[in-house]
């Protein structure tokens, strides 16, 4: 399906922070201070007392910073944003900031690998978690503990890009006071609105699509007010992952050919698939233009540049085809201009998740052109 962005998200990606920058130039200025001066004292402790919103110290807030956080909330259409100097800055400080000892919180669908590790780790303080692979609503409101906070969900998910009824768990979790939490970053704002859908709380890595050029890490949470200040005070502000300003300054410039160039990976990676689903190589494909899945047009305006595809053999026959590739490049992450590869799994058959097939190969795709890509793929599967 061809993506139709919204006017308007066009509008904040392309410009509508110009009229921030004083001296009207295209992006604002980087503003490379730690620190900044007050009129008086009392400014200065008011300052302190919002430091979540006033330029004070850099690890709080920053004039370069406000402008992206400000941009992503309006995007996600949330009240507002915080960013951090990695995507699993945020995600461990919205975690933390919601979660106590005794807590539960469950993951639902497919999940980033080091998320599920940041949950064990947290065992250790006495937080719980569980996962479910289903993605019906009986089979997590199943999963659901009478001590469960929080929902924790990437829709896409992770690897496999299976889609979860968003509105209805959004409901669910609504009704028994469970914070709603899901990672955007597959979808970035332009093609899924999670807090349109009931969502409480939106995460990205900025390091994918939103900085776009695989030169950048940082992370983002977009909320209600009252929500991103208590991941604020009680995450950002005491693990103190704060993003740096040049790399806030990149994340703008990023935002400026974001809807271009999702309309490219998008358009490519579709092609790719839908051939990949038909060579005598491949077993399945995973992507959700190809499974027919309602959730699709009901949620998102289309998908991106990523999907996975099973061989037709082995974990190490998966190995030799990633290895085969010249124009792919074998590197984790995803969402620059640059084609990759990455393994389902990092370590040998023995130790391969039941949830992903033991010869999965995800494919970031890039923009070295469809009849490059296919000619590179064809070759390597042999």
């Amino acid at each position: 399906m061809a993506l139709q962005f919204d006017p308007q998200d066009e509008i904040i990606c392309i410009g509508s922070h110009r009229e921030l920058a004083d001296d009207g130039s295209v992006l604002p200025p980087i503003a490379q201070a730690s620190l900044f001066r007050q009129p008086d004292m009392a400014t200065l402790f008011d300052g302190l007392a919002r430091e979540h919103e006033v330029a004070v110290y850099s690890r709080g807030t920053n004039p370069t910073l406000s402008v992206l956080e400000d941009a992503l909330a309006r995007l996600e259409r949330g009240e507002a944003c915080k960013c951090f100097a990695s995507g699993m800055g945020a995600i461990a400080a919205t975690l933390t900031a919601f979660l106590e000892a005794g807590d539960h919180v469950l993951f639902a669908g497919t999940i980033y690998g080091p998320t599920i590790e940041l949950a064990q780790r947290l065992e250790g303080y006495g937080i719980c978690w569980s996962r479910t692979d289903v993605t019906d609503l009986g089979g997590i409101t199943a999963a659901l503990r009478p001590e469960t906070r929080v929902l924790y969900m990437e829709s896409p998910g992770s690897m496999l890009f299976g889609l979860l009824p968003i509105v209805d768990l959004a409901a669910l979790a609504r009704d028994r006071s469970i914070v709603t939490m899901l990672d955007n970053s597959v979808a970035t704002p332009l093609l899924q609105k999670p807090i349109e859908l009931g969502v409480d709380l939106v995460l990205h890595s900025c390091s994918k699509y939103i900085g776009g050029h695989s030169d950048l890490v940082g992370g983002a949470v977009v909320g209600s007010a009252a929500h991103i200040e208590r991941i604020f005070r009680k995450g950002l502000l005491l693990l103190g992952a704060a993003m740096a300003p040049f790399t806030a300054w990149l994340c703008l410039r990023g935002l400026m050919t974001l809807p271009v160039r999702l309309a490219k990976h998008h358009e490519d990676a579709l092609t790719l698939a839908s051939w990949l689903a038909e060579h005598p190589r491949v077993r399945r494909v995973f992507h959700p233009a190809l499974a027919n899945d309602p959730l699709l047009t009901q949620q998102m305006r289309g998908h991106s540049g990523l999907f996975s595809f099973e061989v037709d053999g082995s974990f190490a026959d998966a190995i030799a085809i990633a290895d085969r590739l010249r124009v792919f490049g074998r590197a984790v992450s995803w969402g620059g201009p640059e084609s990759l590869v990455m393994t389902g799994h990092k370590a040998n058959p023995v130790e391969v998740s039941p949830a992903l097939p033991a010869s999965l190969l995800r494919l970031s795709v890039g923009f070295e052109g469809v009849a490059t890509l296919q000619e590179d793929l064809d070759r390597a599967l042999g």
